[in-house]
Formats: structure tokens, sequence, C-alpha cells
């Protein structure tokens, strides 16, 4: 299995799972050393990894090790200075200002969101993963994905509501 559509297939789904573990909070540092790890972790056990399931893996075994790094507490920090999906930076300072207030406000809706929850915003919205890989990822059907999703939604629309920022 090591040829070099393997080596670009890893490559390209590393760049994914870096760009979710940034978005996740991770620092670029400790990414890069998830990332490493993750790839290391791979190319030793490549026999027993099914190649269609390579996505999930990686994501996987990058998503636990970031887990492990971080202690409870910060594993409930993300970057919202990174939630550009949901955020659009403008270039005077008024808006800029008031454009950070709502950033906080967004980090303060999603620190209350319980975390898979919060994960799997992330990953539809930041991450931008179709329903299909997220259940692929997560091993559960699409189907209680988009579930989850429309609750999570909910969740984070009452949240917001509550906290009276909308």
């Amino acid at each position: 299995m090591r040829d070099e559509t393997l080596e670009q297939l890893l490559l390209e789904e590393a760049k994914l799972v870096f760009k979710h573990l940034i978005k996740m909070g991770a620092s670029k540092e400790d990414t890069e050393d998830i990332i490493q790890e993750t790839l290391y972790r791979t190319i030793k056990n490549i026999d027993g990894i099914d190649r269609d399931k390579m996505r999930a893996w990686l994501f996987k075994v990058a998503i636990n090790s970031y887990y492990n790094l971080y202690n409870k507490e910060k594993r409930s920090i993300i970057s919202v200075s990174d939630l550009q999906n949901l955020i659009v930076l403008t270039e005077s300072t008024e808006d800029y200002i008031i454009t950070e207030e709502k950033r906080r406000a967004i980090q303060r809706a999603l620190d209350l969101l319980k975390p898979s929850y919060r994960e799997l915003l992330i990953f539809k919205y930041v991450t931008e993963l179709s329903y299909k890989d997220i259940a692929s990822i997560l091993e559960m059907k699409e189907e209680k994905i988009k579930v989850y999703l429309y609750r999570a939604r909910n969740k984070f629309k009452e949240i917001w509501e509550g906290l009276n920022l909308g």
C-alpha cells in the first residue's frame, strides 16, 4: 500500500485534520506535533487501516491526541477568531470592535454547549465537512448526524437567545 497515491492521500487528509485542529483551538505548534504523530501512527499501522476509512482514522487519532494534550478545561476553548463562517471581518475600526464583541458572544454560547454538539458544529460550519464525512469520522449513520446537528443548532440558538445576544 506504499505508493505515491497513498502519500498524496495522506498529505491531503492531513491538511484537513490540521485545519480542524486549529479550529478546535490547538496552537500551530501543537497541531504540527499532533499531525506528525498521527502520520507516524498511520504509517506504522498502514496495513490494518482500510483505505476507504483513512480520513476517519486520521481524524480520530488526531482528535484523541489533541484531547490527551490539553486538559479538560482547555478542551472547551476553541479559537473564535477562526470562526470565519460565523463572523465576517470588516476593515473599519467600529465594525471590527462590534465583530470582536460578536466573537466573544459566540465563544460564550459555544462554551455552554456540550462538547459533542460543539464538535459537530465545528465539523460542519468551520471545517466545512459534509454530513457523509462527519458520519464517517464519528462512525455513525448520516441520518443520525443530521439529527444531532439539528439539535446542536437549536441548542446553540436557545443559548444565544438566552444570553440576549441575538
